[in-house]
């Protein structure tokens, strides 16, 4: 029932907000304690424990997406990660602990109104995640019923605030995490990708298979161009009534902001031609019939405009 697909980004349908924030510059009493660093300054190797929700990064910052259902559903939503060498000697017992107070702060950083979802989901176990005897990572587990949530934006903060056993030792700078859980809309799914990137310096033909995830009740990301991992995302919001795409940058995506191109490719700057048999036909714009998406956007870089032609085909 679950489907799960994690992506870095933020908001709307569904939306818990497991959300802490993102930590800049670490307490010079962290690292003299020898919590923030590989090595303690007496020598010996921390037994750290950490919320690890995102792998390239600290940002611990992630979508998760679940089917629509009125029956009440068991997710594990944080994973919870002994960061050693060797695996867990003993079940390990962490607790995490909501804490509203992140979202507000995470509200008045980025501009947005998450609300307190707490009436609607139970954390289970009591909030203490296992890290079983011999693996390195638990989950903390929510239960909800997803229809609950449905025309909402709610954030609620989590943070490791226990350890039960001894000889281990919380995370400086990953003890809190964000992850926005969401009710997968129509337009969430895997699509083959075919196009062109025309670029200053490096054009080339497009052809990849992309998994498009739910931003809220009209929107999903998409990575721009040949691109992915390497942060260029964009959202990409489609007008039911009209099937007009919007494409906007994710927050912090590479490249923002992103220029749309709905009537041709750029003159200057330099100018393009189309080099593709599709061009014509991108012109920001979805057929629910087929399932596709008609796409032509891009960026201004040091040496020009790189701009992305797709057609995105649900599989």
């Amino acid at each position: 029932m679950k489907h799960m697909k994690r992506d870095k980004i933020k908001p709307a349908v569904l939306v818990i907000v497991l959300a802490a924030g993102f930590t800049g510059c670490l307490k010079d009493d962290d690292y003299d304690n020898g919590v923030i660093q590989a090595v303690h300054t007496n020598g010996a190797a921390p037994a750290v424990v950490e919320i690890k929700l995102t792998a390239g990064d600290t940002s611990n910052f992630l979508f998760e997406s679940y089917d629509n259902s009125n029956n009440d559903t068991v997710v594990n939503l944080i994973p919870v990660n002994l960061a050693t060498k060797d695996p867990a000697p003993q079940d390990l017992h962490v607790t995490l602990t909501p804490d509203q107070g992140l979202v507000n702060t995470y509200n008045a950083d980025n501009g947005t109104v998450y609300g307190d979802p707490s009436a609607f989901y139970t954390v289970e176990d009591g909030g203490v995640v296992t890290i079983p005897k011999g693996q390195r990572t638990g989950f903390l587990k929510i239960k909800f019923k997803p229809s609950n949530f449905l025309g909402g934006d709610w954030a609620v903060g989590f943070k490791i605030t226990a350890i039960q056993e001894a000889g281990y030792e919380i995370s400086g700078n990953l003890s809190t995490g964000i992850v926005v859980v969401l009710i997968k809309n129509a337009y969430e799914g895997t699509y083959t990708s075919t196009g062109y990137l025309y670029h200053p310096g490096s054009p080339r033909t497009l052809s990849d298979t992309k998994f498009l995830q739910t931003i809220n009740l009209n929107t999903v990301s998409v990575s721009l161009g040949d691109l992915g991992g390497s942060g260029y995302i964009a959202w990409l919001a489609v007008d039911p009534a009209t099937n007009k795409v919007t494409i906007t940058a994710a927050p912090g995506a590479a490249g923002a902001p992103y220029t749309q191109f709905d009537s041709g490719l750029p003159t200057t700057n330099p100018g393009y031609t189309p080099q593709w048999s599709g061009s014509a036909q991108t012109n920001n714009t979805y057929d629910p019939a087929t399932h596709t998406f008609y796409l032509r956007y891009g960026y201004m870089g040091s040496s020009g405009w790189r701009v992305t032609e797709e057609i995105l085909v649900r599989q």
